[in-house]
């Protein structure tokens, strides 16, 4: 879970590395949550709508919530 969105910094489950190159990019993935994060703070989605639908597959997230 992102920690723009609840997740724990510690837990080694939310842990892991995540590429610099390609099209599916760390940069990438801080994108998708900045943006995710930003419409729960405005109010448009919920963050329990938003936690599940970076949880299955942040590459889909946007879409499933409405936002990209």
């Amino acid at each position: 879970m992102p920690l723009e969105l609840g997740g724990a910094p510690h837990d080694p489950g939310n842990l892991w590395p995540e590429p610099h190159y390609g099209t599916k990019t760390a940069s990438t993935k801080d994108g998708t949550e900045t943006k995710l994060k930003n419409a729960v703070c405005n109010g448009t989605i919920t963050l329990s709508a938003t936690r599940s639908a970076i949880k299955y597959n942040w590459t889909t997230a946007l879409q499933v919530t409405g936002i990209g």
